[in-house]
């Protein structure tokens, strides 16, 4: 078993972003998805305040550079990792495409990136009415190991109460969250690093 060097003893959800990236995955159901996350480090851990959606297809490396590059030109907030959800309904561990980008967000950070992966059957039961019994079987964060890949379970995963109702809520109301892709593809005039409808119905 690789030995334990990630360095980051907790991540906090909020729920705005547990939200992005439930709705990202069921508007893609088919599909895997990615994006970046935004928030903070912090002493006790990984604040992540934001998701913003980036595709739901296997990324190439000038999509991400694009994407990241227009992100945190606009962002108040520091990138702190990625997320994904995987294509495989059953599957529960990042891609190699999600590893390779994380290994590239550490290059130059003083901060160690987290990787986020959530679950679809997890996920799938929330939307159902069937609230999970712990934060960890909806989503599961990892750091990096000891063979530099970010397959380190961190621990302690955080949410708050609001976030798992306001992703049932969302996924009723058919919140539509765009990505990049679908922005570059479909509608080069829609807000994909924004999402107002999305706001207002998390600060209810």
């Amino acid at each position: 078993m690789p030995e334990k060097t990630t360095t980051v003893p907790s991540v906090l959800v909020e729920p705005k972003p547990f939200c992005t990236m439930a709705l990202h995955a069921t508007q893609n159901p088919t599909s895997v998805v990615h994006g970046v996350l935004m928030g903070s480090f912090e002493p006790e851990g990984v604040a992540v305040t934001k998701a913003v959606p980036i595709c739901h297809e296997v990324p190439t490396k000038p999509l991400v550079e694009n994407a990241l590059a227009l992100v945190t030109s606009v962002a108040a907030e520091e990138v702190v990792g990625w997320y994904t959800v995987p294509e495989r309904f059953e599957e529960t561990k990042p891609s190699p495409a999600a590893l390779r980008i994380v290994a590239n967000l550490a290059v130059g950070s003083k901060s160690e990136p987290i990787l986020i992966v959530l679950n679809n059957v997890g996920l799938t039961s929330l939307l159902a009415g069937k609230e999970p019994a712990d934060d960890e079987t909806l989503l599961q964060a990892f750091g990096k190991d000891f063979g530099q890949q970010w397959m380190d379970p961190i621990p302690k995963i955080l949410m708050d109460n609001k976030a798992k109702g306001a992703a049932k809520q969302a996924f009723e109301q058919k919140v539509a969250v765009t990505d990049f892709v679908d922005h570059l593809e479909a509608d080069a005039s829609s807000s994909w690093l924004e999402n107002a409808a999305l706001d207002k119905l998390v600060v209810q």
